[in-house]
């Protein structure tokens, strides 16, 4: 309660902030010029104050002292502006409209080229100038960035500089929530003027100014300002026969005007394109459809959700998905800033899958395990999102960002599989799964922040709360065949009724305080609380009444869990010009319980209590060099199902069981990136390495009977077959490194990246109570050779190849090792008037896996087409889908329990004839050609000359 009168004393307080700002535009045609650089110098003491502005060209200083000032205004291949200011006590200052003049000389008959730079650096953004890339003019910006240094896309996820891309914006604003795909997929390559890769800090960090060095790497898409206002998309749609009947239809509608900007997004195929996120998963039971619990966190379902992230190889796919994102200002000054979306995603799913899995045990002996799987899934899910950012005045902000998201599914699998030791065949079953599950989540986050007059001081506050509900119900039929000393047979019909919910409130409030010239304090407290209730009902199937009526008393649970946090702790953060670091702490107390009252009566009462340092440094040698250091603890609890003392048997041959006894996890993360461009040579070097340790690691003890077992609790285990259960194992930690270079090949009128990788995991496990280190080391190498010569022909050469070897402690014998490469080809050629062709060749290769799991294969697809119409805005082609009919799939995964490989059937050869429509109408344009986005001429090299792009930096959270 005493929170909510701190927020209402606040936000009843109406104080006069002491701010200059304003809006830098280009004089001629009065675009806005993001990522200006805005100096302010104070006199008489030459005190510097800077920010850039923003996607909308504006910035602003909070906080100024009454005195006379003298403003800069920079962006490269403009004049400089000065302008002499005098601030009065007790006011703040609006300079309006500033314009800035282009410095380009007439020099008559001469002419001055000069090659446009691809990226520059400023600080920890790095900003590439999309004219420097060359694509195809209907590239959409994953064509564009994945030619840009350190920026890829592999099996559906983003990566840039090493780590995976959390979020994209548009000229500084969410843009479909937090699904990177989306933006990528549907937006096209020539609306784009520059793409910066940053460290976006957390919303508390830009509110307060005090960077915790909690980040996530974000990519922000700043659009060329004649694409500001029009709209542009388009709709396709395409039929053609393989095995089967194949079709593929959608539509892409983007409006803007000003700040509003509407994005509809329809598409409806059975070729495997998806477009969605992890979070559209939440509840896809996967290839691994069989399992009956419910996950852990979040309020997530179990099961192999990683098997369905978008990747067109693991079994063949119908979508049909539709999506709205809506952008605007609203109010009569326009203080408040929304985005809201809503995605419905409806995915059919069927993968038919062989395994074969190597388990680690002591001594000589050894066991395999093989497996058929026929998979087939339905989800629905429905997603919606808001963000709402009200600017009370210029000192007084909140946010709001309330999320839902609703998932159905329904799956079924059948499942073979037996065990081996040697020759001699220790069991088989028959596996029949079915489930019907529903899940709902909601969380909201509100921020309230408040500046005051003094230099660094601030106030904010944040409530956060959620609630899950998880509900279904499975049935299991399996027949498992036991052979040891004699033949043993085992029965299960069984139906499992699941009902799960939990919610979750928290508060934080942080209190920053200027520190001398360069220096802030931060004292900040928090606290959490989080209740999940989980009950699961097994039923026999009886004969006698012909209904899933007896209750099995060991298959079934009611579980209550309970965990809260308190917290409190101090930072101090120095920033100036070269430096930047912080260096904190907090002091965390913990109480984990948990009630569970049937099928016997158990409490769990544990009490934590731990320092959690912080540490970050960022350091720039030049505006093009820096380096970052950062440190960072936190604490994980373990979830209800490794906690809830019940076996789940959705397997028979592999059961799993919580242990009650398991106490939280405490990681340490330590990062470093060393960033580097040179503006003249076009060259980007990037380098990270990165580490984690985990105490109190959550691993896991498998049991696997080499004979009849009975365990203390009196669960038998018959030979070949498995009991799981967690256990805290010290000694688990991963060490990563990365680096990528890019510069331009001249003689060729390309681009060039070279990126290498090593990554080690040491990862402790029990195998019948023995302990089992897996040291797993990957060594990669890649390289990518991307066309820079015109829009008529786009090449990309790219071949990427990792070696992996693994040690086991308990096993010597289970060593083993394996290399992958990946090589691809693509081409797209417009060769003559309107006709084009499209190639693309990729060569997988993976030698070391298991027996008849090796493969060597090349997928070849290929499309020939027309323009249409007056404008070129139609397009006709036919396309051919793996021309040669090889394509594959097969993943390994190594665990500390076992090794396995997985091969799952894909979608192989069709042919399709497709239609597609490209809509494109801007302010005072009618059609393609009134769009006017200009061309980069080129210089006498092939590369394109002109002025480079300005020294960007993400959307600036205000100076002081």
């Amino acid at each position: 309660m005493r929170y909510l009168i701190v927020v209402f004393l606040l936000l009843s307080t109406a104080l006069q902030a002491q701010s200059i700002s304003g809006t830098i535009v280009d004089s001629k045609d009065k675009s806005p010029l993001p990522g200006a650089s805005i100096s302010l110098l104070h006199l008489p003491d030459s005190v510097t104050l800077g920010t850039a502005t923003d996607a909308e060209g504006r910035f602003a200083f909070l906080n100024v002292a009454a005195s006379s000032y003298v403003l800069r205004v920079s962006f490269i291949g403009f004049t400089d502006t000065l302008r002499n200011i005098q601030l009065a006590d007790g006011q703040g200052l609006e300079l309006g409209t500033i314009l800035l003049r282009s410095d380009a000389i007439n020099l008559g008959t001469v002419e001055v080229v000069e090659q446009v730079s691809q990226s520059t650096q400023k600080g920890d953004t790095t900003q590439f100038n999309a004219g420097a890339f060359k694509t195809n003019p209907d590239a959409n910006a994953e064509d564009l960035v994945t030619k840009m240094p350190g920026i890829q896309v592999q099996n559906g996820k983003v990566q840039a500089q090493g780590d995976d891309v959390k979020q994209v914006l548009v000229d500084g604003k969410p843009f479909f929530g937090d699904d990177p795909n989306a933006v990528l997929k549907n937006m096209p390559a020539e609306v784009i003027d520059k793409i910066q890769v940053f460290d976006q800090q957390s919303e508390q960090s830009r509110l307060t100014g005090f960077n915790d060095g909690n980040t996530s790497k974000t990519i922000n898409i700043i659009t060329k300002s004649k694409a500001k206002e029009g709209y542009f998309g388009k709709v396709f749609g395409g039929y053609g026969y393989g095995n089967d009947h194949v079709f593929r239809a959608g539509a892409n509608i983007n409006i803007f005007k000003g700040d509003r900007r509407i994005t509809l997004l329809a598409q409806s195929n059975n070729v495997n394109e998806q477009n969605f996120s992890a979070e559209d998963l939440v509840g896809v039971l996967g290839s691994s459809g069989r399992r009956g619990g419910f996950g852990g966190g979040g309020g997530g379902w179990g099961g192999g959700n990683s098997d369905f992230l978008v990747n067109t190889r693991n079994g063949i796919s119908t979508t049909h998905a539709f999506g709205f994102n809506y952008t605007d200002k609203w109010g009569k000054h326009k203080k408040v800033d929304l985005t809201a979306s809503y995605f419905f995603n409806l995915s059919d799913n069927d993968a038919n899958s062989e395994t074969l899995r190597d388990y680690v045990l002591g001594g000589d002996s050894a066991q395999v395990y093989e497996e058929q799987s026929l998979n087939s899934s339905r989800n629905i899910n429905h997603r919606f999102n808001v963000r709402m950012e009200y600017k009370i005045d210029s000192m007084n902000t909140l946010i709001v960002r309330p999320r839902f998201s609703l998932q159905q599914n329904n799956g079924f699998s059948n499942l073979t599989g037996q065990t081996t030791t040697g020759e001699a065949l220790l069991n088989n079953i028959v596996n029949n799964f079915e489930s019907d599950l529903l899940g709902m989540n909601f969380n909201n986050e509100a921020t309230y922040q408040h500046r005051f007059k003094k230099k660094g001081r601030s106030l904010s506050f944040t409530l956060t709360n959620g609630y899950t509900q998880n509900n279904g119900e499975s049935f299991l039929y399996s027949e498992t065949n036991y052979f040891a000393d004699s033949i043993y047979a085992d029965t299960l019909d069984q139906n499992a009724q699941l009902d799960k919910n939990g919610w979750s409130i928290g508060s934080n409030i942080t209190y920053t305080e200027g520190a001398g010239k360069n220096g802030l304090v931060q004292f900040n407290y928090g606290n959490t609380y989080n209740k999940v209730a989980s009950e699961k009902e097994t039923y026999d199937f009886s004969t006698a009444t012909q209904e899933y009526t007896a209750l099995d008393t060991t298959l079934t649970v009611i579980f209550d869990s309970r965990y809260q946090t308190q917290y409190g702790g101090i930072s101090y953060r120095f920033n100036n010009d070269k430096l930047q670091f912080n260096l904190g702490a907090n002091y965390q107390w913990s109480q984990l319980d948990g009630d569970q009252s049937f099928p016997y009566q158990a409490k769990i009462s544990r009490s934590f209590q731990n320092v959690l340092p912080n540490a970050m440094l960022m350091y720039k040698f030049t505006d093009k060099k820096s380096i970052r250091l950062n440190y960072r603890t936190s604490t994980n609890q373990p979830n209800i199902e490794q906690l809830q003392d019940v076996i789940d048997n959705s397997n028979p041959l592999k059961l799993t069981r919580g242990n009650p006894g398991l106490a939280q996890e405490i990681q340490h993360r330590l990062f470093s990136r060393y960033s580097a461009s040179n503006t003249e040579k076009s060259t980007s070097l990037f380098f990270m390495i990165a580490g984690g340790y985990t105490q109190n690691y959550i691993g896991k003890n498998t049991i696997i009977a080499t004979e009849d077992t009975t365990l203390a609790e009196g669960i038998v285990l018959q030979t070949g077959s498995q009991l799981t259960t967690y256990e805290n194992l010290d000694g688990y930690f991963n060490l990563r490194s990365f680096l990528t270079y890019g510069l331009p090949l001249k003689f060729m009128k390309s681009n060039f990246n070279l990126n290498a990788g090593v990554a080690y995991s040491h990862t402790p496990g029990k195998i019948n109570n023995e302990i089992n280190i897996a040291n797993s080391t990957t060594f990669s190498l890649g390289l990518v050779v991307s066309s820079n010569i015109s829009e008529k022909i786009d090449f990309t050469v790219s071949s990427n190849s990792s070696y992996t070897f693994v040690k086991n402690t308990l096993q010597p014998q289970s060593d083993n090792s394996y290399f992958n490469q990946n090589s691809r080809l693509r081409i797209n050629w417009i060769f003559w008037k309107d006709l084009f062709i499209n190639t693309d060749l990729s060569h997988q290769f993976y030698a070391g896996l298991s027996g008849g799991f090796d493969q060597n294969f090349l997928l070849w697809n290929a499309a020939v087409g027309t323009k249409l119409f007056k404008n070129k805005q139609g397009e006709i082609k036919v396309s051919a889908y793996d021309i040669l009919k090889q394509n594959n799939s097969i993943t390994r995964n190594i665990t500390e329990i076992y090794t396995e490989d997985v091969r799952t059937d894909v979608l192989q050869r069709y042919v399709m004839l497709t239609f597609t429509y490209n809509i494109r109408k801007f302010k005072g344009g009618k059609n393609d050609k009134d769009m006017e986005i200009p061309t980069v001429p080129q210089g006498p090299s092939g590369m394109p000359a002109g002025g480079g792009p300005p020294p960007g930096s993400p959307p600036p959270g205000g100076g002081y």
